[in-house]
């Protein structure tokens, strides 16, 4: 799902995606010309690899998430962790929620035999 940066209003814009099992909702804010603050939560169930003995499982998650999008590169002095620039005018909340997939991915994520 994108969006356009100009149609996101300081009342803010509601959004919903998925990829696979997993879906993005939340609202997304001005905070001013160029940023935007996209609040929600992502909940839903992937596979993944168990990382001490290698077999498959369903890892289910249901978290709350901060992410801000810049559209164009972010010169500001502000330190937003999770900030993601785009480079064409649009927000793209599939490229956000993959984001967020592979960050929790890059954890220890353990089978239920294992844990």
């Amino acid at each position: 799902m994108k969006i356009e940066f100009n149609k996101i209003s300081q009342n803010g814009v509601d959004f919903e995606t998925k990829i696979e099992e997993v879906v993005f909702l939340g609202t997304a804010k001005r905070i001013d010309k160029n940023l935007i603050k996209c609040t929600g939560t992502i909940e839903g169930s992937f596979v993944h690899c168990c990382d001490r003995c290698g077999c498959d499982f369903k890892q289910n998650i249901r978290q709350n998430v901060e992410i801000y999008a810049n559209n164009g590169l972010y010169k500001d002095n502000n330190d937003y962790i999770n900030l993601i620039e785009f480079f064409d005018g649009f927000i793209n909340f599939d490229t956000m929620l993959q984001s967020e997939l592979e960050s929790l991915k890059c954890d220890y994520l353990y089978c239920s035999q294992c844990n």
